[in-house]
């Protein structure tokens, strides 16, 4: 139940980072100009190897990693992308978060993404999800899609039975069961 909310989360945070650096680039091959790391090289090459990716700049983002687009967010970002490339702007309503805050919500959710990929216990007696570190309420979820874009938040959390996910949690937390 929770893949959709977490896949409609994933590509909306990829299209947002990806829309703001190539506007403030001005090429859709942005990370061709930004400033490289191994990480992103790598993460990068095997993304344009890809089957279907052909090079393009549309089709090579689609293959890039969620850890991908976190990682853009990480402190060695700040002033490169965050500040002087305006990837701020792929969260115009964040307000009152830093790039810390968001990227500390996007790395805990990936945990989770990731728990829930490999089949592991997420539910908790806590009414939250355990992503193998710590407890997200589920209400954490959403609210960093609505950073991005507060329509389509509302309508992944309709699309994606974000109340039948509510009701399940609620449930889980009353029997007191753990991971």
């Amino acid at each position: 139940m929770l893949y959709g909310l977490l896949h409609g989360l994933e590509v909306m945070v990829r299209n947002a980072a990806h829309h703001a650096l190539t506007e403030s680039y001005q090429m859709a091959v942005w990370y061709a100009a930004a400033p490289p790391s191994v990480y992103w090289r790598d993460q990068i090459a095997k993304a344009k190897k890809k089957p279907g990716a052909g090079g393009k700049p549309g089709k090579v983002i689609t293959k890039l990693t969620f850890g991908f687009w976190v990682e853009l967010l990480q402190a060695s970002n700040h002033r490169a992308l965050w500040v002087n490339q305006k990837l701020n702007r792929a969260f115009p309503n964040a307000a009152g978060k830093t790039r810390f805050d968001i990227h500390e919500r996007l790395k805990a959710i990936h945990l989770l993404r990731n728990r829930l990929s490999h089949h592991e216990p997420i539910l908790t007696a806590a009414n939250g999800v355990y992503n193998g570190n710590l407890i997200l309420p589920l209400p954490h979820l959403t609210e960093c899609m609505k950073w991005v874009c507060l329509d389509t938040a509302q309508w992944i959390k309709a699309q994606f039975r974000y109340t039948e996910a509510e009701r399940i949690l609620r449930e889980v937390a009353d029997k007191g069961i753990s991971p």
